[in-house]
């Protein structure tokens, strides 16, 4: 018998041929039984390999090449990579539960819509394991004969044969799971899907549950498939053709096979394009099937042991010839096979005999033979060959069913494990958060959504701070304004310091989607809002206070002013509503004319528009707000001084600008530790960091909330031009741990952003970085493309993607901004395709093009959102330029806004909002106002969703509650715990002391903290 079949073999009519169809019998998780066998199937996980050095791969290969000996070693293997679509209906299933506040639901849905328009490809790659025979092959089309006939049970599973079989599959999973492929048993609808889609091509949606047994079953395989010489038709259940499919053969390969490179021949199937009439780039969908055995050493040693052998009689058998020559392929081959026998024997070198198809489908027979020639022009440029198997796609598509076995066993190949692992059929693409809202998509060779959540660092244990790094005008604070408002929805405090006066666009879009917002500017209206006596706790401001009047004088007055000033705010503080300016009143009317020339001196200069926000006659207003939203606080004229100016160089705008960051800082810094708010999610945004970086007060501020942010629920969301700055903070340094890299130029800041990235300062990964946002024709900015390093050291490339033209209009920042003019009013629409960022110069002109072409987090914000009060003795008010309203002050007669046009609030999205604390996030959406209350606004309406396309991935995940029972009007916050790390984190500098006249009026240097 087995020289028959040798023989039928040869002449292509091996028995193997013609065996019929698997009959399934039965579909569990992790296993498929057949009549003939029972497998079990497993997933295999990404591997991000797309930025990783030669040596990072060479390792991974050698894991994934010694695992497969142990493993697989002798088993029959299956591995499949095929394609799915993300929906927009798996994208909401997996936020359900993270967003809180406003109208998230249309936010939600709002991503859901763009990701549904984008149809974007997602990769699975499976893997099946041969477990066992169920009946001899030889015997098994006649028993299935009679047991038809007769009605027997030959289409049964028992209970002790399924448990059996589980067990082992467990088995496997634990060994594979601890593997570089980082496997995990696969679903039983997912199994059921990867049948179903090769008989009707994805139109027939998986069982999702349990067993699957009979009837489900049946319909799993009752599609029709007709072949035809070189390709097949599949046609649906009306009896129209759904699909043309054509099964390729890879039929020879290059002797030697590079890696990275061309020897990464799975991997590239993603990037296999055709061209269309319009001589536009399209992708080609093409799937792999591949069965393989790795052999163990005796199994090789046999193998190799028998081709030298025919090669050797093949020698002999020439020398005989009349001509006595032998070829010299015969001689090589018997050469070679002395050498890999050697090889196995001292080197461990291990085999693998492989049998690669591809399958390539399309709507029309015309598609299919434009994408079949576009395969092969893809593989002949690496030096392998690819054909249609004429007269053998029944077999060849047969064999790629999961469940069938080996039909055509001359197309196959022997050779060394790297040689087939080195197809890095597990690598691409893969960053983000597991779960979380989605900012864009992947750009590599597995495309796919990629998560990111801003405030998830604290609840996982991890680090808190994040960093968009690059050139103006590449697309990162756009970015970071995306987190911010991700974020806010989920029911979080997002203070963004506005330190440029542009982000006004991201308040805009909060307010359409219901968010409490407000874009606040910190100018006269606001006198006294910035004052440290007012911001601070009474122990604090005792020791603060004076060090920011001391900030605003010039350097020759500081060394007879530090007496006073401490001794003046000694003394108001003691008063029922202290202030600094109650301060500079007391040093105005004291007897000493020294003292009275240090209040004159202050008075003067905290009479301007910046300076009476840090030290004004308080106006009973407050900019600064803890209630859940997103708060932009803009400093407009904020002037700070160079890193390297002293301060006695300082001028007076530089020290008033110096010292009206100090009390916005201070505010935030208690606002994070405050106890009380411990349990609830805080996010702070600081557009072009840079300017920060450079003043000690920012350098301490950022050092302190990147350290202790984990414990105090705080998350820092940073944006800069300039990572060389931030390398010389090694305390932020040490806390980042999610990264996005644009594009930049300089030798010096392309290499910072390399550190920072982990990638080597090497040419390969230096071009990378200068053209991240270059586009394809090199005439253009690919705006929102960047590098992202995930807070597990993953390195990609990523696409930050606007989920709607409405959203990319809002966030507009340019001067003639439709939402710096008039109120933001919804304005319902189709999408449209042109880039919205055609006109813009400034930093955040970021709208990312159109897309081409994905374990759970331990908890985010599934609460309920609680609003709180202010400090007792700072009434609070949010003005922005949507002409929010101001609150009324606590016990006093409410506030009616000025008459507007109503618009209709969006049902199920109104959010209640604290007596004395809220304001409405924008007129449109406004209620009149009712005592010591308020709602924020709806937007009309959500954009219009579409029919979601099933797919078997998608993952629901809620998560545990983390807010605390609110604040109320007469509690005070605890400071013991925060008091040591607060000062010396803010202010680590020593405080100015007495300073000895040097004969011309100025003293010692001033430190500043």
């Amino acid at each position: 018998m087995k020289i028959a079949d040798k023989f039928l073999n040869l002449v292509g009519i091996g028995r193997d041929r013609g065996l019929p169809p698997p009959r399934l019998v039965a579909i569990a998780d992790g296993l498929l039984v057949t009549e003939r066998s029972a497998e079990a199937w497993f997933l295999i996980s990404v591997a991000n390999t797309d930025l990783a050095t030669e040596a990072e791969q060479d390792a991974a290969l050698d894991a994934a090449v010694s695992a497969a000996a142990t493993i697989l070693g002798d088993r029959l293997s299956h591995l499949k990579v095929v394609w799915g679509r993300s929906t927009g209906q798996d994208y909401l299933d997996s936020v359900a539960g993270h967003y809180r506040l406003g109208d998230h639901e249309g936010w939600a849905q709002t991503r859901a819509d763009r990701i549904d328009e984008m149809r974007m490809p997602e990769r699975y790659v499976a893997l099946g394991v041969h477990l066992s025979d169920r009946d001899p092959r030889a015997t098994a089309q006649v028993r299935g004969s009679i047991s038809d006939a007769l009605g027997t049970t030959s289409w049964r599973v028992s209970a002790r044969e399924l448990a059996h079989l589980d067990e082992r599959v467990r088995k496997l999973g634990r060994q594979l799971g601890s593997t570089v492929w980082r496997a995990h048993t696969a679903p039983a609808e997912v199994i059921s899907w990867l049948i179903s889609r090769e008989m009707h091509r994805g139109a027939v949606a998986a069982p999702r549950r349990g067993l699957i047994t009979g009837a489900s079953l049946a319909r799993l395989t009752s599609g029709r498939v007709v072949p035809y010489t070189d390709h097949l038709r599949i046609y649906d259940t009306r009896g129209q053709i759904a699909a043309y499919t054509t099964v390729l053969a890879m039929t020879d390969f290059p002797e030697e096979l590079e890696t990275p490179g061309a020897g990464e021949w799975l991997r590239t199937l993603s990037e296999i394009k055709a061209i269309d009439d319009d001589g536009d780039e399209i992708d080609v969908t093409v799937e792999a099937s591949v069965r393989f055995r790795v052999l163990t050493k005796k199994t090789a040693r046999h193998l190799v042991d028998e081709t030298r052998k025919s090669a050797k009689e093949q020698r002999r058998s020439a020398a005989k010839g009349t001509a006595e020559e032998t070829a010299d392929e015969i001689v090589e081959t018997e050469r070679i096979m002395r050498e890999v026998k050697r090889d196995i024997n001292r080197s461990g070198l291990t085999l693998v005999e492989d049998h690669p198809r591809l399958l390539v489908s399309a709507d029309t027979r015309e598609d299919l033979e434009t994408y079949v020639d576009a395969v092969v022009a893809h593989y002949a440029d690496r030096g392998i060959t690819v054909a249609a198997g004429a007269d053998e796609q029944r077999d060849l598509w047969l064999e790629s069913l999961p469940g069938d076995q080996l039909r055509v066993p001359d197309l196959g190949h022997v050779r060394e494990s790297t040689a087939f692992f080195g197809s890095w059929f597990w690598g691409g693409a893969s960053i983000g958060d597991a779960t979380g809202p989605a900012i864009g998509y992947l750009t590599g060779s597995t495309p796919g959504l990629v998560r990111f959540d801003a405030a998830a660092g604290s609840a996982l244990g991890d680090a808190t701070t994040t960093l968009f790094l690059g050139r103006s005008g590449r697309g990162k604070t756009t970015a970071a304004m995306l987190g911010g408002l991700d974020s806010a929805f989920a029911g979080a405090w997002v203070p963004l310091l506005d330190l440029k006066g542009d982000a006004a666009g991201v308040s805009a879009v909060a307010a359409e989607y219901g968010v409490p917002t407000a874009v606040i500017e910190i100018t006269a209206q606001f006198s006294g809002a910035a004052d440290l006596l007012r911001v601070l706790p009474v122990d604090d401001a005792l020791l603060q206070a004076p060090s920011q009047l001391m900030l605003l004088l010039p350097p020759h007055l500081r060394g007879a002013a530090e007496a006073p000033v401490m001794a003046a705010t000694r003394a108001e503080i003691q008063s029922p509503d202290p202030s600094s300016w109650g301060v500079i009143q007391r040093l105005c009317a004291s007897e000493s004319e020294t003292t009275r020339t240090v209040g004159f001196a202050l008075r003067d200069l905290v009479e301007t528009g910046l300076g009476s926000v840090v030290a004004g006659p308080p106006s009973g207003l407050s900019s600064l707000t803890t209630n859940p939203g997103l708060w932009v606080v803009q400093m407009p004229g904020l002037t700070l001084p160079s890193p390297e100016s002293a301060p006695e160089s300082w001028s007076p705008i530089e020290r008033v600008g110096m010292a009206c960051l100090r009390g916005c800082l201070a505010w935030m810094v208690r606002t994070t530790g405050r106890r009380e708010f411990r349990g609830r999610s805080k996010v702070v945004i600081v557009p072009e960091v840079h300017l920060l970086t450079k003043t000690p007060d920012g350098a301490s501020f950022l050092d302190y909330i990147a350290r202790v942010g984990r414990a105090l629920g705080a998350s820092l969301v940073l944006d800069t031009q300039d990572p060389a700055s931030i390398l010389k903070l090694p305390g932020l340094v040490e806390q980042i741990t999610t990264l996005f890299a644009f594009s930049l130029r300089s030798r010096e800041q392309v290499d910072s952003l390399l550190e920072l990235l982990g990638r080597p300062q090497t040419p390969p990964y230096q071009t990378l970085v200068r053209g991240i946002n270059t586009a394809a024709n090199g005439k253009s900015i690919r705006h929102g493309h960047c590098i992202m390093r995930d807070r597990w050291d993953e390195v990609a490339t990523v696409q930050i993607d606007i989920p709607s033209q409405r959203v990319a209009d809002l966030l507009r920042t340019t001067p003639e901004s439709e939402h710096d003019l008039e109120p933001t009013v919804p304005v319902p629409g189709p999408y449209e395709e042109p880039d919205p960022f055609a006109d813009d110069d400034e930093d955040l002109d970021d709208l990312p093009q159109p897309a081409a072409a994905a374990t759970a987090q331990a908890e985010a914000h599934a609460q309920e959102p609680v609003q709180d009060n202010p400090l007792p003795s700072v009434p609070v008010v949010e003005t922005s330029n949507h002409h929010a309203p101001p609150l009324p002050e606590p016990h006093t007669q409410p506030h009616t806004p000025a008459p507007h046009t109503p618009t209709p609030a969006h049902p199920q999205a109104s959010t209640p909002a604290h007596p004395q604390s809220s304001a409405p996030a924008h007129p449109q959406a406004s209620a009149p106002a009712q005592p010591h209350s308020s709602a924020p606004a709806q937007p009309q309406s959500s954009p219009p969703t579409q029919p979601p396309i099933p797919t078997p991935n998608g993952h629901d995940h809620t998560h545990s509650g983390r807010y605390d029972e609110p604040i109320g009007p007469d509690e005070v916050y605890d400071q013991e715990a925060d008091e040591a790390a607060y000062n010396e984190a803010m202010y680590p500098a020593h405080e100015p002391g007495p300073v000895e006249s040097n004969g011309n009026g100025s003293g010692k240097k001033e430190h500043v903290a």
